[in-house]
């Protein structure tokens, strides 16, 4: 299992040796443990492998018997249902399951699959094809379509390698990387599109047709006590971690010392050790003695009270903002975040040593470990007048702090007068970009804070939102020789999330109440509890300090003019200057995204026609 690719010509040629080796090269990177091609008169469909059992022999992949070819990221959650299915044993693989499912069901094999999946089915009697992703979008699986041809592949690298020329700067990827709310499925390149979460995509008679097979449905949990949700949260999280466990590889977490990767590990850790294993952990922290605060207090309850972890400090020396960049670029295939130094640091670190699977915390915040903000204001517009004070009390009682505070953070700034008086300007002054460019897409773009999580959440399950940057980080970590585990984004999991009412997020007058109430028995008590949070990489603001020479020298240097004639200013960056924290991240995305853009129109990207 690893990247798939693959390409149609549509007017029947044949796939000449030296497109194939165009693709075949583009995705070598991927090829840890072999790459494995089936070029067929006008179709070529092939895999990259990554082994996670040491002792596996070479597998046959693309997998295609008599009447049809495959090739598959997969991770198959329901091996037991599809084996009753289908009358097979339990000792066959995924991409055999896959298979006799498709030979059951057809295209709509993909309704009754379970887990993480980027796959591509060859009908080779019919001469059609079927792609899906996984509900979630867990995997990444992007394509081109035009009159002549069709490609797809697991990265965007590979379609750019075949795709003719010349490629066209999709600049909406820009907004995405400030404002997250653009078209999920677009992407740097224009006519470059992801196959998003939840979808398939079949192609006959020359012909592209996608299908939404799942959208996100409430109502399967109907809990009346508090602890029958939080049992039921703490045993799906399990089930989760249990099943991401794959191979006989070392297995790895990056954990912060927070309460979503501290959870996971608390999770992992037991299970590991049933099997006696180790879990090796990766923590962002600074040096012993440098000034600041670090998760290190933290980090090493969960180790004293996991003893099977093996604890790996990361400092990513020598590194920050600015360094690697367009390195960094290329592999994840979307502007860089401002933390991506350390990210990279961490995953050296793990394949140093020999990390197969790495499991992260990412998402809880986004819902499992929600803080329930607007709970209490959302009550009270209800009528619910009662129950929001007697929880307004809660808070004071468990806080130890005055009511009024309490009743001001929770309610009063939540209303649409306070707002008012406090408005803050969002503009994209300060932004970097330019009054133009942000001017024609500022009607679509919505701040404020989020009013009902439920809405929102289905809204990016469905969008394939949600999918974006565990789908990145699976690419990534599978450069790096690693499969990623993001148990927090399960399917199963956010099924459950969907009918947990709100309250619950607040429960007994503690925020992220949810997860820390479901983590009874598991977690530590100091870290259970805690009410602080550290910086994912703590020192981040004084390497951006040091790096103002670097900061300089990129905005003035004429090698970066690209982005700034038609999409960033120099100007409103530099009032970001010498400012607060905020402006700190908004100067190193400006920086970033200079750099990124000039980079492209040196690969000969036109960018709306206007240069190249």
């Amino acid at each position: 299992m690893s990247a798939i690719f693959g390409i149609i010509n549509k007017n029947g040629k044949p796939v000449t040796k030296d497109v194939a080796d165009l693709i075949i090269g583009a995705m070598q990177h991927r090829a840890v443990n072999g790459q494995y091609t089936c070029n067929q008169n006008n179709v070529l469909i092939g895999q990259c492998t990554l082994r996670f059992l040491t002792t596996d022999p070479a597998p046959a992949i693309p997998f295609f018997p008599e009447d049809v070819v495959i090739a598959a990221d997969l991770l198959l959650d329901n091996r037991p249902y599809l084996q009753q299915q289908t009358g097979l044993p339990a000792e066959v693989s995924d991409e055999i399951l896959l298979y006799y499912a498709y030979r059951k069901w057809g295209n709509d094999c993909v309704r009754h699959l379970e887990g993480e999946f980027a796959f591509c089915i060859w009908n080779k009697e019919q001469q059609k094809l079927l792609l899906a992703t996984d509900h979630m979008g867990c995997r990444a699986l992007y394509y081109y379509d035009s009159p002549e041809m069709f490609i797809f592949c697991t990265e965007q690298k590979g379609i750019l390698a075949v795709k003719p020329g010349p490629h066209v700067f999709n600049e909406a990827s820009l907004i995405e990387y400030y404002f997250r709310q653009t078209d999920p499925a677009g992407t740097y390149t224009k006519d470059v599109y992801a196959l998003c979460a939840g979808n398939m995509l079949a192609l006959q008679d020359n012909t592209i047709r996608i299908e939404k097979y799942w959208t996100p449905a409430p109502g399967k949990y109907h809990f009346k006590k508090f602890n029958e949700w939080t049992d039921c949260l703490q045993d799906l999280l399990r089930t989760a971690v249990r099943n991401r466990i794959c191979g006989n590889k070392p297995v790895g977490i990056t954990l912060s010392g927070g309460l979503d990767s501290s959870s996971v590990a608390c999770i992992l850790a037991p299970l590991l050790a049933e099997m006696n294993k180790p879990l090796y952990a990766f923590s962002s922290v600074l040096h012993e003695g440098a000034e600041g605060e670090d998760e290190r207090k933290y980090i090493d309850i969960i180790g004293r009270a996991c003893p099977n972890i093996i604890q790996h400090y990361v400092h990513a020396e020598d590194s920050g903002p600015f360094q690697d960049t367009l390195h960094a670029f290329e592999m994840d295939e979307v502007f860089p975040n401002v933390f991506y130094y350390m990210d990279h640091a961490i995953l050296e670190a793990a394949q140093g040593k020999g990390i197969g699977v790495l499991f992260t915390g990412y998402g809880g915040d986004h819902w499992v470990s929600w803080k329930g903000n607007p709970v209490i204001y959302n009550m009270v517009s209800k009528g619910a007048f009662g129950n929001a004070w007697k929880l307004l009390k809660t808070f004071s009682k468990t806080e130890g702090k005055p009511l009024w505070p309490i009743v001001k953070r929770e309610y009063i700034r939540h209303t649409s007068w306070y707002k008012r008086i406090n408005k803050p300007k969002v503009s994209h002054i300060g932004l970097g970009l330019q009054d133009d460019f942000y001017n024609n897409y500022r009607n679509t773009l919505a701040f404020g804070p989020i009013r009902n999580i439920t809405e929102a959440m289905l809204r990016n399950i469905s969008s394939g939102r949600t999918g974006l940057f565990p789908a990145m980080l699976a690419n990534r970590n599978e450069t790096y020789g690693m499969r990623s585990a993001v148990p927090l984004l399960s399917k199963n999991v956010l099924e459950f999330m969907m009918d947990v009412p709100p309250q619950l997020f607040v429960y007994g007058g503690y925020k992220r109440s949810l997860l820390r109430h479901a983590m009874q028995g598991v977690l530590p008590p100091e870290v259970q509890w805690r009410t602080d949070k550290g910086m994912y990489s703590p020192d981040f603001f004084s390497r951006i300090k040091t790096s103002k020479h670097n900061i300089t020298r990129i905005l003035e240097s004429d090698e970066n003019n690209a982005g700034f004639r038609y999409y960033l200013s120099r100007d409103s960056l530099q009032t970001c200057a010498g400012k607060d924290e905020l402006a700190m991240i908004r100067i190193t995305q400006g920086v970033i995204s200079s750099m990124v853009v000039a980079a492209l129109q040196k690969k000969g990207y036109v960018f709306d026609d206007k240069f190249s």
